[in-house]
């Protein structure tokens, strides 16, 4: 019977663990697609800059520039947001994981050799708020990258007759604002 059940968890830590795999390939990809889309308009706005006098007339842009930072500011979130989901599913992945290690570990001790050598892997680990704070995970990049978006969104709705330090200290106000705001949510 006790093998039957070793068998069962054996197979559980193996699923769990490619389960954790996916979930970790699948933020990673996400990420790397929202990097890529805010790259790619960012690099369009400045070829679009870069040629005005060929494009479009300055109102036209500053409507193509605000449309383009909002849609990105929308996706942005929409990524964050996803990446805080797939943290908190890692979370229960690594417990899952440590429940069926230290399952298999009071079942039969020649499981330990399969699941994890040291029997401080089987402890659930302290949790440190502090270091959380240096964790510098995909969803605080995507926080602050939000906040670095609100920012030039901010910057081009502010009359060009503004001072520019005014303008550029509210921009970067707004914009360091919702990314503490962000990266706070995701350490939580």
């Amino acid at each position: 019977m006790a093998n039957g059940i070793a068998e069962l968890l054996h197979a559980d830590l193996e699923h769990f663990g490619e389960s954790l795999w996916r979930n970790d390939e699948i933020g990673e990809r996400r990420f790397n697609f929202f990097l890529t889309l805010a790259t790619s308009v960012i690099g369009g706005l400045a070829a679009l800059y870069a040629a005005k006098e060929d494009t479009f007339d300055e109102v036209t842009l500053l409507y193509v520039t605000r449309a383009a930072l909002t849609g990105l500011l929308i996706f942005g979130g929409m990524t964050y947001l996803r990446l805080l989901q797939r943290d908190r599913v890692t979370d229960e992945y690594h417990a899952t994981l440590r429940d069926i290690r230290n399952r298999l570990a009071r079942l039969d001790s020649g499981a330990l050799d399969l699941a994890v050598r040291d029997y401080k892997m089987l402890q659930d680990p302290p949790k440190k708020a502090a270091l959380k704070w240096r964790k510098g995970g995909l969803a605080q990049m995507a926080g602050v990258m939000t906040g670095v978006l609100l920012a030039l969104l901010v910057y081009s709705f502010v009359p060009e007759a503004t001072d520019i330090t005014c303008r550029v200290a509210l921009a970067a106000g707004a914009g360091i604002v919702l990314a503490v705001v962000l990266v706070h949510m995701a350490i939580r």
